[in-house]
C-alpha cells in the first residue's frame, strides 16, 4: 500500500465585478459590503497570486503490482494532476516521496497505472482471481483515507455478478459491506 499525493492547477472562474467603494465621507460609510468582498473574492473566484489559478492538492492510495514500481490506483485520484508523488510505507515521515509518471487510465473502471523510479525491487501485491470468491467470504479494504496511514476495515462478500450500469463494457461487480471511504476509493485493494 502506498500513499499518493497529487497537485493540480484549477483555472479560477471568471472574477465577478468588484463593487466600487463609495466615498467614506458619504452617509453610511464608504464600504457598504461589510468587508465581505475580500472573503468572496478569495473563496468564490477572486484573483489568486498567480493570476487566478488555484493549486489543489489531494490524497489517495494505491497498490504496488510490480517490483519495478508500477502502481494501480483510481483514475479520479490522478486524472487532472500536474504532479503525482508516491510515498512508500517504509519511508520516514519527512521523506518527500517519489515523483510518479502516469502510464494509463480507464474512465469506465476508474483505474489508473502510475510508475515510480526506484533503485531496488519493491514488494508487490499478488492479484487474485475473483472467480474463486464466494458470497460470505471475508474481505479487507486497506487504504489511507484522509491521509491516515495503514487503515484497515473488514467485511464480507455480499453478492457477485452485480450489473450496476447498463451498456458498459465491464460488468459483474463484487458487492461487499466492507466500509470503503468515498474520498480514497483506491482502498478497495
Amino acid at each position: 500500500m502506498v500513499n499518493i499525493n497529487t497537485e493540480s492547477t484549477i483555472k479560477s472562474p471568471r472574477r465577478r465585478g468588484r463593487v466600487p467603494q463609495g466615498d467614506p465621507n458619504e452617509q453610511g460609510g464608504g464600504d457598504d459590503n461589510g468587508g465581505f468582498q475580500d472573503f468572496f473574492d478569495k473563496f468564490f473566484g477572486g484573483q489568486g497570486a498567480d493570476g487566478g489559478n488555484i493549486r489543489q492538492r489531494s490524497l489517495g492510495s494505491g497498490v504496488i503490482v510490480d517490483s519495478k514500481g508500477y502502481i494501480v490506483t483510481n483514475r479520479h485520484v490522478v486524472e487532472k494532476a500536474d504532479r503525482i508523488r508516491v510515498k512508500l510505507q517504509d519511508e520516514p515521515l519527512a521523506s518527500p516521496g517519489h515523483d510518479a509518471k502516469l502510464i494509463g487510465m480507464d474512465q469506465e473502471t476508474d483505474l489508473a497505472v502510475i510508475k515510480i523510479e526506484v533503485d531496488r525491487p519493491l514488494p508487490a501485491a499478488k492479484l487474485g482471481n475473483s472467480d474463486g470468491m464466494e458470497v460470505g467470504d471475508w474481505v479487507l479494504a486497506i487504504g489511507s483515507p484522509f491521509g491516515l496511514q495503514e487503515t484497515v476495515t473488514a467485511g464480507i462478500v455480499s453478492a457477485k455478478g452485480r450489473n450496476i450500469v447498463p451498456n458498459r463494457q465491464f460488468q459483474s461487480f463484487i458487492q461487499t459491506d466492507a466500509a470503503i471511504n468515498p474520498v480514497t476509493r483506491a482502498d478497495r485493494w
